[in-house]
């Protein structure tokens, strides 16, 4: 259940950002939905589900970015792999930490695709705008608290109703509740 509602909520956030945030004038921005839930993912999910959902995001941006197959399932792996790691060191799920995680993981993510393409597919042109990217990661951090806010009451709300789905019957009267 967690997995298909997180799913769902991703498979959305990027139609919404490929859609309907892709009109804003540029001056203004164009949020990146989808890396704040893969951010909230390898902050808040246990592992096992975390890879799960992190390769279906992937996925995902890569049938929507149209670059080489298997590059953002890649990256996201990858941060969310590093993000694992530095939580065992650093507290990271923290409210001030989240604006310049979310900063700092997009700059890193976007290092890498920015190598990857410069390195390997040479004959593309991806544009690196230091101005963009720097607009990109204020929202982002901006946006950053919020939508953990968010994120994390849809996820409260997902394991509570996973447990009165699977509780059992409760001993005494059942007529008074």
């Amino acid at each position: 259940m967690f997995l298909t509602v997180l799913s769902i909520l991703g498979a959305c956030l990027l139609i919404a950002q490929t859609t309907v945030l892709a009109r804003m004038p540029p001056w203004l921005g164009n949020p990146d939905l989808l890396f704040l839930l893969v951010l909230f993912v390898a902050v808040k999910v246990d592992t096992f589900r975390g890879i799960i959902l992190v390769m279906i995001y992937g996925l995902m941006m890569d049938i929507f970015s149209g670059f080489v197959p298997g590059l953002y399932p890649a990256v996201y792996l990858g941060l969310f792999l590093t993000i694992r790691y530095a939580s065992r060191h650093v507290i990271v799920d923290e409210p001030v930490h989240l604006p310049p995680l979310a900063a700092a993981s997009y700059l890193f993510c976007s290092g890498a695709i920015f190598l990857y393409m410069t390195i390997f597919n040479p004959g593309t042109d991806i544009l690196w705008s230091w101005r963009d990217l720097l607009l990109q990661m204020f929202i982002l951090a901006i946006l950053a608290l919020p939508s953990f806010h968010v994120l994390g009451r849809i996820a409260a709300r997902i394991a509570s109703n996973r447990r009165r789905i699977f509780s059992t019957a409760k001993g005494g009267n059942r007529f008074i509740s």
